[in-house]
């Protein structure tokens, strides 16, 4: 069996060292910076543009094709980074929560057995 040669082209670029170690706030910092609705209306201008401008890359129905692919996969790839962000949102919030209410728990311990 061959060792498996790292294909460079398919390894991230832009992610440094940290971010490539917590990618979960990679897609935190995005979706504070963008709404779900934002990215919507961006990927739809762009299908717009390469679909219906003259002088455009995507003349051949396959280009054309692949560019619809990519658009409503770039969605797809949105929306199920949306959620995976709101989920981290909630299980820190919960978390925050029950850290109050252990805090909230020792601190009523506490009164109770002073009287």
């Amino acid at each position: 069996m061959k060792p498996e040669i790292l294909d460079i082209s398919n390894q991230p670029w832009r992610l440094s060292k940290e971010e490539q170690k917590d990618p979960q706030a990679v897609l935190s910092e995005f979706f504070i910076n963008y709404h779900l609705n934002d990215l919507r209306e961006v990927l739809w201008e762009w299908l717009c543009s390469g679909l219906c401008h003259d002088e455009s890359w995507f003349q051949e129905g396959l280009h054309r094709s692949n560019l619809i692919f990519l658009y409503e996969n770039l969605e797809k790839l949105a929306e199920a980074s949306y959620l995976l962000y709101r989920k981290s949102v909630q299980k820190d919030q919960s978390k925050r929560k029950s850290k109050i209410n252990k805090k909230n728990s020792h601190v009523s311990k506490r009164k109770k057995s002073t009287h």
